[in-house]
């Protein structure tokens, strides 16, 4: 799974080198959302799903709170609204940030992405 990660992010950040910005205005996001509910035991568990050039989630965290969902489809939906309210700026920030997790998947062996 590793050296698959490794090559995957080989493959894309050559092509972004290869094709540039119009590369990333080519990669779609988004079809089907997928929300888990995770609550960390530690602080190692804690980062065991993020790394610190992950985006913080502090504006989407903030969102959340105070709210109680009963069932998967409200937090779905919740989570879909909130999506909606965001820029375009927002979305297209986060895929130019693939650029620079691509290069350290790359340059680190892919083994920052479990760190």
């Amino acid at each position: 799974m590793k050296a698959q990660r490794k090559d995957t992010c080989t493959q894309l950040f050559e092509r972004y080198n290869a094709e540039g910005e119009a590369f990333l205005q080519r990669i779609l996001t988004g079809g089907e959302s997928w929300v888990h509910h995770f609550d960390p035991e530690c602080k190692a568990q804690s980062m065991e799903y993020g790394h610190n050039t992950s985006p913080s989630p502090r504006k989407f965290k903030k969102y959340l709170r105070g709210h109680h969902y009963d069932n998967d489809e409200e937090v779905i939906a919740d989570v879909r609204r909130w999506c909606r309210g965001q820029s375009s700026e927002f979305f297209a920030d986060g895929v130019r940030q693939l650029v620079k997790r691509w290069g350290l998947c790359v340059d680190s062996d892919s083994d920052y992405v479990g760190k």
